[in-house]
């Protein structure tokens, strides 16, 4: 069907960004959400993992990927599902995923899909499952995942006027225009899709996701402000609202990232990690940072350029909603030493 996929190659789409942007966010908020903890949460880097090589070797979109997962998620935590039943639950996952985000032609078979686990099941399980999936979804399959918006958001990462104010400083290092996109576009996708292993960010937004990871791909790539005006009318979304994630997405979540220092290491068991737990001040509890002790210098790189993240949220304009006090805290730490 390919309703959403390849929204960043489609000609002239930014006409018509501010109505896909709200139908989107409407089919975001009606979406169903994670309530429960899956049984069988133990398993899911396995089955995340299965469903990535799969869509890899097939080459299938990225919002392909993260529908099948997001598809995962919520039926997992719906139903006890026997160990040996997981896999067959992850393919099917992934192809009621490519039937809404893939072309009809490329969309696997049962057969093809069975062939990937070593025919493990009879062909027939995998439509039997489908049915029930969609019985349990209401047939509400066109959902708006974080990489969907990240599409559209990466329209709009960097323009022209950021790169004649960066090209007019003599303190800057010549790049040209398409350098500067690609380097902040790869680096979003990379934690992007570092966060489909990351529990707990399950219960994010997707739009607010998806932004946070434009905000630090901006912060990650040198002579770029980590946020602007024109950014927060594309997503919705301040610097001040993006500030926490923005942290949290480069020290944990971003590949090569330096290691949590021990004392913010997260104090939570894995069984509740991303289901029971809502993103908001408490999680700040257990906020990565880099080591103050660590004298390598990639990761002191890092901490430099986390710090502009605390920088530029204070250039922010009045009106913004104000950040909580511990946040802030933690922003001040991480640029401190």
């Amino acid at each position: 069907m390919d309703r959403w996929g390849n929204i960043e190659k489609a000609p002239g789409c930014t006409d018509y960004d501010d109505d896909i942007l709200e139908t989107l966010q409407e089919r975001e908020v009606n979406s169903m959400k994670l309530k429960f903890i899956a049984p069988q949460l133990q398993h899911r880097p396995t089955l995340v993992k299965l469903i990535y090589d799969v869509c890899e070797k097939q080459s299938y979109h990225r919002t392909t990927i993260h529908l099948a997962i997001y598809l995962l998620d919520i039926f997992m935590s719906g139903h006890a599902i026997s160990e040996s039943q997981l896999k067959l639950v992850a393919l099917t996952c992934l192809y009621v995923a490519c039937k809404v985000e893939e072309n009809d032609s490329i969309v696997p078979t049962p057969s093809k899909l069975n062939s990937f686990v070593r025919n493990a099941y009879n062909p027939s399980d995998f439509i039997c499952l489908e049915v029930r999936m969609l019985q349990f979804f209401d047939w509400h399959l066109t959902i708006p995942t974080a990489a969907t918006f990240l599409d559209l958001f990466d329209l709009h990462s960097f323009d022209r006027d950021e790169y004649d104010r960066i090209a007019s400083d003599p303190a800057t290092v010549p790049t040209v225009f398409a350098g500067y996109v690609q380097r902040i576009n790869r680096t979003s996708g990379m934690i992007l899709e570092a966060s489909l292993r990351c529990f707990k960010l399950c219960r994010i937004r997707p739009s607010l996701l998806a932004a946070g990871c434009v905000a630090a791909g901006r912060s990650l790539t040198q002579n770029v402000p980590v946020w602007s005006d024109r950014l927060t009318s594309v997503t919705g979304y301040t610097y001040r609202q993006l500030h926490f994630l923005c942290q949290q997405l480069i020290f944990e979540v971003m590949p090569h990232s330096p290691a949590p220092s021990p004392t913010s290491a997260s104090k939570r068991s894995i069984s509740d990690a991303g289901y029971l737990s809502e993103w908001d001040d408490s999680s700040s509890s257990h906020t990565s940072s880099a080591s103050s002790e660590d004298s390598d210098e990639s990761s002191e790189s890092w901490r430099k350029r986390a710090c502009r993240l605390s920088r530029d949220s204070g250039a922010s304009s009045s009106d913004e909603e104000e950040i909580g006090g511990k946040r802030r805290k933690i922003a001040d730490n991480d640029c401190s030493g």
